[in-house]
């Protein structure tokens, strides 16, 4: 079960307004055959450091490069709090994930995006981290239309975006470079010992990016499911500190 906000005030997201976070994690511990993802772009992680927390609660960030952060995603934490978020759980010993999703081409992408994967490894440990995903800008015309009404400052409506899969997004070449980059970024380690995959993208891009892909969703969702037990029961058996 997922919860999460495309966008998520600093001092709000995942606060224990009106008792829903300690009902979240009571859940969580009186049904271990849950598995509870928090998202967010909060590093509001007070709560859940005073809290016992059940080994089945993992608990994510999408992440942007601080220029993305800081001049699209309004209203949210800064790139280094996030990460800073991560790291006091997962020392803790929560199982924390990562979300590239949307991964924004611009100028110096690389380098921004690179700086990030490389910080990761350096911070965590393959063992700590359930999951990374990837995934580009995808659009409706109706969010368009809806993001033109907001007159919001946003540079997004004017990258490179065509018609594909019925939706307006990059094109494949594009989409292509990003997450391979990502992808080949980690270490065989992390390639190894981390669940990664893409979100809301054609199967098509599977075998180019990451050399395997999956015949059926159903088959994705149980090598997700169960690469995700493998985490939990390894914290299970964590002597406790």
């Amino acid at each position: 079960y997922h919860i999460g906000t495309g966008q998520s005030s600093d001092s709000l997201m995942w606060g224990n307004s009106n008792g829903v976070l300690d009902a979240l994690i009571d859940f969580a511990f009186q049904h271990p055959n849950v598995i509870l993802e928090l998202k967010t772009k909060s590093a509001n992680i007070g709560h859940l450091c005073r809290r016992k927390l059940p080994p089945t609660l993992i608990c994510t960030w999408s992440l942007n490069p601080a220029s993305i952060v800081d001049n699209e995603e309004h209203g949210t934490a800064s790139l280094e709090k996030r990460i800073g978020a991560g790291r006091r759980l997962a020392e803790s010993g929560c199982i924390v994930g990562f979300h590239f999703h949307p991964m924004i081409h611009y100028d110096g992408w690389q380098q921004g995006y690179g700086d990030i994967f490389h910080r990761l490894q350096q911070l965590f440990t393959p063992a700590q981290v359930a999951m990374i995903s990837l995934g580009t800008l995808t659009f409706i015309k109706p969010v368009i239309r809806k993001i033109r009404e907001q007159g919001r400052h946003s540079q997004v409506l004017k990258l490179p975006l065509v018609e594909t899969d019925g939706k307006l997004s990059y094109p494949d070449e594009i989409k292509l470079a990003l997450f391979s980059t990502a992808y080949n970024s980690f270490s065989p380690d992390w390639q190894r010992g981390v669940f990664f995959y893409l979100c809301m993208e054609n199967q098509r891009f599977w075998q180019p990016v990451f050399g395997f892909d999956y015949p059926s969703n159903d088959a994705f969702e149980t090598a997700m499911k169960r690469s995700y037990r493998k985490k939990i029961d390894a914290s299970r058996n964590k002597p406790d500190v």
